[in-house]
This record gives structure tokens, sequence and C-alpha cells, in this order.
């Protein structure tokens, strides 16, 4: 998960003997250049583009800083191979402007360390990006990595014209997760994701935000304190787009996918199957991830076509067989990755909290150890609320 990543690798043959896109030529010498340096200098390099730096970082993956070793006379050769287009352009802008690009990606790169900023590369990606179709190439990560990777981890979604029902639904979602050790994955903008966030800080789950922009952009303005809140609490930030790269609807979409691609469950709690939330819906369903909307009157078409997908289920977050349903789905994905679950787990610190805060007589503990006993008792006559 270090800028260095992997720089020994060479790849890997098909049973063909053809190149795989795992493969590197053999002749290039293996490069001590770190990822994170050659990638920035190559997406300062004008004219190269998305489409050509990806093909580069297939072609070279954590050995990227090979191509700033090559000869000139030989530059244009490896970039029209890698399929990069107008590579003889590139090539020339490389050679040109070397030194530039070199210095001031070192330069950048330590700017990011001090903003406690990774760049994790194509080898070292969680597996459950990395599997996708069109799996992004490279993450820029604010705060702990690890975050990524320890699942389970709850996408929860949708409008950012979320009504009061709207914001009592994602409530009830996230309070209904933070009982596991599960962590919640939204994409911090305005409406239901910043209130997904914020109930997650408050009931002390883990966060991961995707950005459909550079990491070093903060968008929207009102999110900053809860970025800054989830990266203080031991979440991550992410974001596939270099820094300094502004938003665009399109890399919204595709910020959707990594949400979705990340998640062993989809909530989506409020929107239309017009609106963004519902590209997240589908690549969910193209990933195979069970998807939860939620029903309740005036909450949008959004579940409409949730409960069209294979991988779809509708629930009334509502009601109190709404709720456990939800339960018991988060439960299991915790116990899926091996956790020690305890549903009133929530209840335990919270409680744990009132007693270190409050001065309480005897009579308070002998009143809570008789309600506890009067619950158990419905539990065990069939009664519970």
């Amino acid at each position: 998960m270090d800028q260095r990543g992997t720089q020994g690798e060479r790849g890997r043959s098909a049973s063909n003997g053809q190149p795989t896109l795992w493969q590197v030529p053999d002749d290039l010498p293996v490069t001590d250049m770190p990822f994170a340096i050659a990638l920035l200098a190559l997406g300062a390099a004008r004219g190269l583009g998305h489409k050509g730096l990806h093909a580069l970082v297939r072609e070279h993956r954590e050995q990227l800083g090979r191509l700033w070793d090559v000869p000139d006379s030989r530059l244009t050769d490896e970039l029209t191979r890698a399929k990069v287009p107008t590579a003889r352009k590139i090539a020339d802008e490389i050679s040109t402007h070397r030194a530039d690009l070199l210095k001031t990606a070192r330069a950048k790169a330590d700017e990011l360390a001090q903003r406690d900023i990774r760049i994790i590369g194509p080898s070292a990606l969680p597996a459950r990006l990395a599997e996708l179709p069109g799996a992004p190439l490279w993450l820029f990560v604010e705060g702990d990595p690890r975050a990524l990777y320890e699942g389970p981890h709850v996408a929860v979604v949708g409008t950012r014209d979320v009504t009061p029902d709207g914001v009592r639904a994602t409530e009830a979602a996230v309070r209904t997760l933070a009982a596991y050790p599960i962590a919640l994955v939204s994409g911090l903008a305005n409406g239901v994701d910043a209130v997904a966030h914020r109930a997650a800080l408050r009931d002390g789950v883990r966060n991961v935000a995707f950005l459909g922009h550079g990491i070093d952009v903060v968008f929207p303005a009102e999110t900053a304190d809860i970025r800054a809140r989830i990266v203080r609490t031991g979440g991550a930030v992410a974001s596939e787009y270099l820094p300094g790269e502004h938003y665009r609807k399109a890399q919204f979409v595709q910020r959707n996918r990594l949400q979705a691609g990340l998640a062993d469950l989809v909530i989506a709690t409020e929107g239309q199957r017009t609106g963004g939330t519902a590209h997240t819906v589908r690549f969910a369903a193209t990933y195979r991830r069970p998807i939860i909307g939620f029903t309740w009157p005036g909450a949008g078409d959004l579940a409409d076509l949730i409960g069209t997908e294979p991988t779809g289920r509708l629930i009334d977050i509502f009601t109190t067989a709404g709720r456990r349903t939800l339960d018991a789905l988060c439960r299991s994905a915790a116990d899926s990755y091996g956790h020690t679950t305890f549903g009133l787990s929530l209840v335990e610190r919270q409680l744990g909290r009132e007693v270190e805060l409050r001065a309480l007589p005897p009579e308070d503990l002998t009143r809570l150890r008789q309600r506890l006993d009067d619950l158990l008792g419905q539990e065990d006559g069939g009664h519970a609320r």
C-alpha cells in the first residue's frame, strides 16, 4: 500500500505464450522509481489524457517508472506498443519536459504525503475492486487504507434531495449496521450520503468515501467537516482521479461503480430510478451484490427498479419486521467475515458511556437489571416488540 509498490514485478505469459496485460518487455531494465512518481509525472504530460495513462499503467503496472528510463529514441515505440493515442506527440512532450515533469511529480508526492495521502498501485488494490470489469488501476487514499481492505462493507446511498423521511430511513440503516464490525461506504455528496456519513460518525462506524474528483479537491464544500472527521476517526477517502481534477457528471457515475464494487451489501434509502443512485444500483446488480431498497409512502420509485433486479430486495424500514430483516442481513455479512457479532454492542457502548458520566445510585442499577429481565422474559415468551 505504499507509494513504491511492487518494484520487481515482471508479469506473466498466457498459456499460448502471448503477452498478457500483466507482462512488461523483458528488455527494459527494472526501475527503482516509485510508482507514485511515475504516475504523477505522466499524468501531468500534456495530451496523454486518461486513455493514454490507463494504457501505460495496464502495460507496465508498478514498473511504470521504466518509461522514464527509456531513451528518447525508443520512447515513441514504447508508447505505440502500449496503444497510446498520438504516441509520437506524447513522446516528444515527455522528452522535452522530462526533468520538469519529474520535479513537479516529486513535489506533488511530497505534498500528498504531508496530507496523509497514499497512492495504491494496481497490484495492491483491494481484491473486490481489482476483480471488477473496468477496475481502477490506482487509488489515491487519504486516511487509513486499511478501511478499504477490512470488511465487510455496506454501501448506503441515495438522492441528494433527501426528504425528512429519507433522513430517518438513512439514519435507521446506519443505526442497524452500527451494532456490527462493518464499514460504511458512501460518496460524500450532499443529501443521503452526508446523512449516512454523519450518522456513522455519531455511532462509531468506520467510513469509506469515494470521490468523483481529485483527492485534493473538496466538493461540495459543506462536506469538508465530514471528510476531516472520517480521516480523523480511522476511515478513508479514496479517488481514482488525479490531483487537481475537478468533478464532472461522468466521473460521479464511475465513482458509483467503486461504491457498489467494494460493498458486500448495497442499501438505497431514497431516490428516483432516473437519478444518479440508479447507476449504483445497476452496477451492484452487474456485480451480483445484494441490493436493499427501502419502501414507504413517498419514498420515490427507485425501489421499483431494485425490485426488478435478481439480487434486489425491498424492506419497509419503518416497521419492526423491516428493521429486523435488515439487522439479520448486516449480522450475516459480519459473520461471513468471521467476526464475533453481538447485536447489542451499540447499546453496550452507549450504556458504558452513560455509566461513566452519571453518578448512579444503586437503585438505578437495580431498576436496569429488572428492565433487562423484563425484556428477556418478553423474548422468551415470544412477545418481543
